[in-house]
């Protein structure tokens, strides 16, 4: 007959066999290192996170070798040998080698690719010592009994078997909870570097016959250093509606070095989202996407592939095309994505996107949006409105703002319990921002009703280099039966928030006719901008 093995004298081998795979866990780390330190030498387009962004590495280099040769980076996991990672050469002039191919992870038992398992072993050198830790100690309390009567030479008790077993089940939970994380945090990196492959092609200067024509499409890991990304994808109604937000801070964003990337789901085109040639071509905010892409996955199926992943175990109806957003980073790494909702683009600026140089008070306002005298009518109202602001005009003030419309977002905030400060009080010497200087007005008339402006507001006293806000105003006026007035915009919500570069915003201020108030920023548990990504 055959012998007999008790479970607990398996365990106590798996125990043993890991005590040595400890012992090889510690000399792991230093391969990560030696790989990093590999491809920084050889200049494998891989990014530093702590070097400032114009230091990323994203040029093509020749080739080091001759032929077709192969760079072998051996990392170490544990008690599972040697991984090896072969870095392919493509002798096609550029000298770049492929540390994307899939490599199997034993810890989530699947493959990944290749540069983000390197990437997050890089970044994460002590997770896979903490995991063998975890399942080592989980074996070893699993297999107390044997070890007690191997060792000791007497029996485990009842109670030091029942301690045993319940601090294994909670090493065995910790085990799996890392695991769990590692596998999370890996399919972020993945997606993350998935996308550098999409194309998209840069808007041409106002003095071109065409937004886009004559410029090839560049790929995003060649613009990664230079500028940030924020991709929003649905179908024509969901980015007409989308794209009105990211338009009213266009300028904004290319302060912040953001390039906006629609991307259609029904073959839809700039014009059929209400944006003209001109308004590309004047303010350079918007690229186009490149669907055909020489490589890897177009925008609508790198979306999708989001989508799908994000929707399973989703209720909703997978037929319904649903609008999706992504924003990158200097770096390619997500800084926040969605779905359904669009992005909140004066939240994402405070946060994320802030101004990349000192934003400066001799910017002129920008009336080239514009053919009619529509945009120069509204940044008069402005001018008018912090003329009144400044001086404490509070005659001035009503004439500006709207008599009878209260603006949503304050009535949020009186909802909620929130107090708002009376205009006679905001304006009393003290309290109005006297000497206060604006820069960069922007205006977009979004409808015959409907129409938004913004600035940058330079406080008296503060300096050059101090803190600067960003300030953005809703105006609206009323239809009647002959037509619209054309001289009857009023001001509805005036609203600014602390905008300075390397300096997130810390609240925000809000007014409309009744008077101003203001909030703090606060973490709001249950939501964040990475979504999808994470």
């Amino acid at each position: 007959s055959l012998p007999v093995v008790s479970p607990g004298l398996v365990f106590a081998m798996l125990s043993l066999i890991y005590t040595l795979a400890l012992f090889q866990q510690a000399i792991a780390f230093v391969p990560y290192s030696v790989s990093t330190t590999l491809l920084h030498t050889h200049h494998l387009e891989y990014a530093n996170p702590r070097r400032p962004p114009n230091h990323y590495i994203s040029k093509r280099h020749g080739s080091f070798f001759s032929g077709k040769p192969t760079l072998d980076l051996t990392l170490r996991h544990g008690i599972f040998g040697e991984i090896h990672s072969r870095l392919h050469s493509y002798n096609s002039g550029g000298g770049r080698f492929d540390v994307s191919r899939p490599t199997f992870d034993i810890y989530t038992f699947r493959s990944i690719r290749g540069d983000a398992l390197i990437r997050y072993n890089t970044l994460n050198q002590s997770e896979p010592l903490r995991i063998n830790l975890y399942a080592f100690f989980t074996l070893t309390l699993f297999s107390y009994p044997e070890i007690s009567e191997a060792v000791v030479g007497e029996s485990a008790t009842a109670t030091g078997t029942a301690a045993a077993l319940t601090g294994g089940l909670f090493t065995l939970y910790r085990f799996v909870r890392e695991c769990g994380r590692r596998s999370r945090k890996l399919s972020r990196m993945e997606k993350e570097l998935n996308a550098e492959a999409l194309e998209v092609r840069i808007p041409n200067g106002p003095f071109a016959d065409r937004p886009y024509g004559g410029k090839s499409a560049v790929q995003l890991r060649s613009l990664r250093g230079s500028c940030r990304i924020l991709a929003i994808c649905g179908d024509q109604r969901q980015l007409t509606e989308a794209l009105v937000a990211v338009r009213v801070f266009r300028k904004r964003l290319v302060q912040a070095k953001t390039l906006v990337v629609p991307v259609s789901t029904d073959g839809s085109i700039a014009s059929d989202w209400g944006i003209s040639s001109s308004e590309i071509q004047s303010v350079a905010f918007l690229a186009e996407a490149v669907n055909n892409s020489r490589e890897g996955e177009s925008w609508v199926e790198y979306f999708q592939s989001l989508t799908s992943d994000d929707n399973k175990g989703d209720a909703s109806d997978g037929n319904e095309s649903e609008l999706a957003w992504l924003g990158l980073s200097y770096t390619g790494k997500s800084f926040g994505s969605g779905k359904r909702i669009p992005p909140r683009i004066l939240e994402i600026l405070g946060q994320t996107l802030l101004p990349v140089e000192a934003l400066g008070d001799a910017d002129e306002p920008d009336r080239r949006s514009s053919t009619d005298n529509e945009t120069i009518s509204i940044l008069k109202l402005q001018e008018n409105f912090y003329k009144a602001l400044t001086s404490g005009d509070l005659a001035g003030l009503s004439v500006v703002y709207s008599a009878t419309e209260n603006a949503p977002e304050i009535d949020e905030v009186l909802d909620e319990g929130g107090r708002i400060d009376a205009w006679e009080k905001c304006l009393e010497n003290g309290a109005r921002p006297a000497g206060m200087t604006i820069s960069g007005s922007d205006a977009l008339i979004v409808s015959d009703t409907e129409a938004w402006s913004t600035c940058i507001e330079f406080p008296a006293g503060t300096g050059f280099d101090s803190a600067t806000l960003l300030a953005v105003q809703k105006w609206i006026r009323k239809s009647v039966s002959t037509g619209v007035d054309k001289n009857s915009w009023q001001l509805q919500l005036h609203q600014t928030i602390p905008w300075t570069p390397g300096s997130k915003a810390g609240g925000t201020l809000r007014c409309d006719r009744r008077g101003c108030t203001a909030l703090a920023r606060e973490q709001e548990k249950g939501w964040n901008f990475r979504g999808m990504i994470d």
